[in-house]
Protein backbone atom coordinates (compact mmCIF):
# COMPACT_ATOMS: atom_id res chain seq x y z
CA UNK A 1 0.00 0.00 0.00
CA UNK A 2 1.12 3.70 -1.18
CA UNK A 3 1.65 5.72 2.34
CA UNK A 4 3.05 9.31 2.18
CA UNK A 5 4.25 10.70 5.47
CA UNK A 6 3.20 14.45 6.18
CA UNK A 7 2.79 17.01 8.70
CA UNK A 8 -0.36 17.65 10.18
CA UNK A 9 -0.55 21.56 10.84
CA UNK A 10 -1.71 22.50 14.91
CA UNK A 11 -0.68 25.99 14.40
CA UNK A 12 1.72 27.83 11.60
CA UNK A 13 -0.02 30.69 9.84
CA UNK A 14 -0.31 30.71 6.86
CA UNK A 15 -1.51 26.57 7.35
CA UNK A 16 -4.77 26.60 9.53
CA UNK A 17 -5.18 23.83 11.52
CA UNK A 18 -5.67 20.37 10.42
CA UNK A 19 -4.07 21.21 7.07
CA UNK A 20 -1.65 18.87 5.44
CA UNK A 21 1.78 19.20 4.13
CA UNK A 22 3.13 16.11 2.53
CA UNK A 23 6.65 15.13 2.69
CA UNK A 24 8.05 13.46 -0.64
CA UNK A 25 10.66 11.43 -0.64
CA UNK A 26 12.92 14.02 -1.46
CA UNK A 27 16.16 13.98 0.57
CA UNK A 28 16.06 17.07 1.91
CA UNK A 29 13.08 19.86 2.44
CA UNK A 30 13.87 23.30 4.31
CA UNK A 31 11.27 24.91 6.54
CA UNK A 32 11.22 28.62 7.61
CA UNK A 33 10.19 31.94 6.86
CA UNK A 34 9.57 33.44 3.43
CA UNK A 35 11.47 36.75 2.64
CA UNK A 36 12.50 38.58 -0.24
CA UNK A 37 14.22 36.35 -2.36
CA UNK A 38 14.09 33.15 -0.79
CA UNK A 39 11.16 31.13 0.01
CA UNK A 40 11.46 27.52 1.69
CA UNK A 41 10.02 24.27 0.66
CA UNK A 42 7.43 24.73 3.47
CA UNK A 43 6.82 28.31 4.55
CA UNK A 44 5.26 29.92 7.34
CA UNK A 45 4.75 33.80 8.03
CA UNK A 46 5.77 34.38 11.47
CA UNK A 47 8.63 36.65 12.22
CA UNK A 48 9.77 34.49 15.64
CA UNK A 49 10.65 31.47 12.73
CA UNK A 50 14.34 31.89 10.77
CA UNK A 51 14.62 31.56 7.46
CA UNK A 52 16.17 28.57 7.29
CA UNK A 53 14.03 26.89 10.62
CA UNK A 54 14.58 23.24 10.13
CA UNK A 55 15.40 20.83 7.78
CA UNK A 56 13.74 17.23 7.13
CA UNK A 57 15.88 14.87 5.73
CA UNK A 58 15.21 11.08 4.34
CA UNK A 59 17.39 8.65 4.15
CA UNK A 60 17.43 4.77 4.09
CA UNK A 61 13.69 4.78 4.27
CA UNK A 62 13.39 6.93 7.26
CA UNK A 63 12.87 10.54 7.84
CA UNK A 64 14.99 12.60 10.57
CA UNK A 65 14.86 16.35 11.61
CA UNK A 66 17.56 19.00 12.14
CA UNK A 67 17.50 22.54 13.25
CA UNK A 68 19.66 25.24 11.11
CA UNK A 69 20.88 27.34 14.07
CA UNK A 70 17.91 28.99 14.32
CA UNK A 71 17.39 31.93 16.29
CA UNK A 72 14.56 30.56 18.89
CA UNK A 73 14.79 27.28 18.31
CA UNK A 74 13.24 23.76 17.27
CA UNK A 75 11.74 21.20 19.33
CA UNK A 76 10.38 17.54 18.73
CA UNK A 77 7.86 16.17 21.85
CA UNK A 78 9.41 19.38 24.07
CA UNK A 79 12.96 18.47 23.85
CA UNK A 80 15.10 21.10 22.43
CA UNK A 81 17.33 20.28 19.20
CA UNK A 82 20.88 20.96 19.25
CA UNK A 83 21.93 22.84 15.95
CA UNK A 84 22.47 20.68 13.37
CA UNK A 85 22.51 17.66 14.95
CA UNK A 86 19.26 15.22 13.08
CA UNK A 87 16.92 13.45 15.47
CA UNK A 88 14.60 11.11 14.10
CA UNK A 89 11.17 11.23 13.68
CA UNK A 90 8.78 8.84 14.76
CA UNK A 91 4.56 8.46 14.83
CA UNK A 92 3.20 11.43 15.80
CA UNK A 93 6.17 13.06 16.96
CA UNK A 94 5.23 16.68 17.64
CA UNK A 95 7.40 19.86 16.27
CA UNK A 96 7.81 23.23 17.61
CA UNK A 97 9.07 25.96 16.58
CA UNK A 98 9.83 29.33 18.19
CA UNK A 99 8.97 27.74 21.22
CA UNK A 100 5.66 26.57 19.70
CA UNK A 101 4.46 29.61 17.77
CA UNK A 102 4.41 26.26 15.09
CA UNK A 103 3.47 23.29 15.88
CA UNK A 104 3.35 20.43 13.34
CA UNK A 105 2.72 17.25 13.97
CA UNK A 106 4.90 13.85 11.75
CA UNK A 107 2.59 11.40 10.50
CA UNK A 108 3.57 8.65 7.88
CA UNK A 109 0.63 7.40 7.15
CA UNK A 110 -1.67 8.05 3.71
CA UNK A 111 -3.13 11.24 3.73
CA UNK A 112 -6.56 9.87 3.12
CA UNK A 113 -6.05 8.10 6.50
CA UNK A 114 -5.51 11.44 8.45
CA UNK A 115 -8.47 11.57 9.44
CA UNK A 116 -8.95 8.21 10.89
CA UNK A 117 -8.72 7.55 14.61
CA UNK A 118 -5.32 5.64 15.51
CA UNK A 119 -5.11 3.84 18.82
CA UNK A 120 -3.48 4.93 21.25
CA UNK A 121 -1.56 1.69 22.44
CA UNK A 122 -1.59 -1.54 20.23
CA UNK A 123 -4.23 -4.52 22.05
CA UNK A 124 -1.84 -6.73 24.48
CA UNK A 125 -1.15 -10.15 22.85
CA UNK A 126 -4.36 -12.59 22.69
CA UNK A 127 -6.20 -9.70 24.44
CA UNK A 128 -9.31 -7.41 23.82
CA UNK A 129 -8.89 -5.02 20.95
CA UNK A 130 -7.50 -1.33 22.64
CA UNK A 131 -10.78 0.52 23.38
CA UNK A 132 -8.44 4.37 23.33
CA UNK A 133 -8.12 6.02 20.04
CA UNK A 134 -6.91 9.41 19.81
CA UNK A 135 -8.34 11.75 16.92
CA UNK A 136 -5.69 14.64 16.56
CA UNK A 137 -7.64 16.72 14.63
CA UNK A 138 -10.52 17.02 16.68
CA UNK A 139 -8.95 17.09 19.78
CA UNK A 140 -11.01 13.64 21.47
CA UNK A 141 -10.85 10.91 23.01
CA UNK A 142 -12.86 8.07 22.06
CA UNK A 143 -13.33 5.83 25.05
CA UNK A 144 -15.31 2.30 24.61
CA UNK A 145 -17.00 3.64 21.80
CA UNK A 146 -17.89 7.10 23.39
CA UNK A 147 -16.08 10.34 21.84
CA UNK A 148 -15.04 12.98 24.61
CA UNK A 149 -13.75 16.33 23.30
CA UNK A 150 -10.61 17.75 25.34
CA UNK A 151 -9.00 21.23 25.14
CA UNK A 152 -5.51 21.70 23.84
CA UNK A 153 -3.85 21.31 26.79
CA UNK A 154 -5.91 18.81 28.34
CA UNK A 155 -5.26 16.75 24.44
CA UNK A 156 -1.29 17.24 25.20
CA UNK A 157 -1.45 16.55 28.47
CA UNK A 158 -3.64 12.87 27.73
CA UNK A 159 -1.13 12.38 24.75
CA UNK A 160 1.70 12.53 26.52
CA UNK A 161 0.90 10.11 28.89
CA UNK A 162 -0.32 7.76 26.20
CA UNK A 163 3.00 7.86 24.84
CA UNK A 164 4.64 6.60 28.16
CA UNK A 165 1.71 4.49 29.30
CA UNK A 166 2.65 2.53 32.64
CA UNK A 167 5.51 4.78 32.66
CA UNK A 168 6.46 7.72 35.10
CA UNK A 169 6.02 10.89 33.62
CA UNK A 170 7.56 13.66 35.52
CA UNK A 171 6.50 16.93 36.51
CA UNK A 172 9.16 18.97 34.35
CA UNK A 173 8.43 17.06 31.19
CA UNK A 174 4.83 17.73 31.29
CA UNK A 175 5.14 21.40 31.56
CA UNK A 176 7.49 20.96 28.63
CA UNK A 177 5.00 19.38 26.13
CA UNK A 178 1.83 20.48 27.28
CA UNK A 179 3.10 24.66 27.80
CA UNK A 180 5.97 24.82 25.42
CA UNK A 181 5.12 28.66 25.00
CA UNK A 182 6.43 28.77 28.59
CA UNK A 183 9.54 26.97 28.33
CA UNK A 184 13.06 28.38 28.87
CA UNK A 185 15.80 27.69 32.26
CA UNK A 186 13.02 28.39 34.46
CA UNK A 187 10.44 26.49 32.61
CA UNK A 188 9.58 23.90 36.01
CA UNK A 189 8.06 26.77 37.69
CA UNK A 190 6.70 28.80 35.29
CA UNK A 191 3.23 26.50 35.80
CA UNK A 192 2.08 26.40 39.21
CA UNK A 193 1.44 22.59 40.41
CA UNK A 194 -2.27 23.70 40.51
CA UNK A 195 -2.45 24.59 36.95
CA UNK A 196 -1.39 20.88 36.50
CA UNK A 197 -3.70 19.74 39.13
CA UNK A 198 -6.64 21.53 37.77
CA UNK A 199 -5.70 20.40 33.73
CA UNK A 200 -5.84 16.59 35.63
CA UNK A 201 -9.02 17.50 36.91
CA UNK A 202 -10.94 18.42 33.99
CA UNK A 203 -9.27 14.82 31.82
CA UNK A 204 -10.86 13.02 34.44
CA UNK A 205 -14.49 14.60 34.65
CA UNK A 206 -14.67 15.22 31.22
CA UNK A 207 -13.75 11.75 30.21
CA UNK A 208 -16.49 9.81 33.31
CA UNK A 209 -13.22 8.68 35.08
CA UNK A 210 -12.58 6.37 32.57
CA UNK A 211 -8.68 6.75 32.60
CA UNK A 212 -6.62 5.66 35.14
CA UNK A 213 -4.15 8.30 36.05
CA UNK A 214 -1.83 8.21 38.84
CA UNK A 215 -0.76 11.15 40.60
CA UNK A 216 2.52 10.30 42.84
CA UNK A 217 2.96 12.90 45.08
CA UNK A 218 3.37 16.20 43.03
CA UNK A 219 6.24 14.67 41.17
CA UNK A 220 4.78 12.89 37.58
CA UNK A 221 1.59 11.06 36.26
CA UNK A 222 1.63 7.40 34.68
CA UNK A 223 -1.29 6.36 32.63
CA UNK A 224 -2.41 2.90 34.15
CA UNK A 225 -4.16 0.00 32.05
Amino acid sequence: MNRTPHLLVERGYPHERGDILPLVSAPRLVLGRKDEGWEPDVAFDNAFVSRRQAEIRYEDGRYSILDLGSKHGTAVNGAPLEPFVPVPLERSARIAFAQGLVLLVFAPVRIGETLDLSPLSPPEEGGPEEARLLDPVRQSVRLNDVSYRLSEKEYRFLELLVRKERQFVGREEVVRYVWPERTGPDSADSVSQEEINSLLYRIRKKTDRHLSIESIRGKGYVLQD
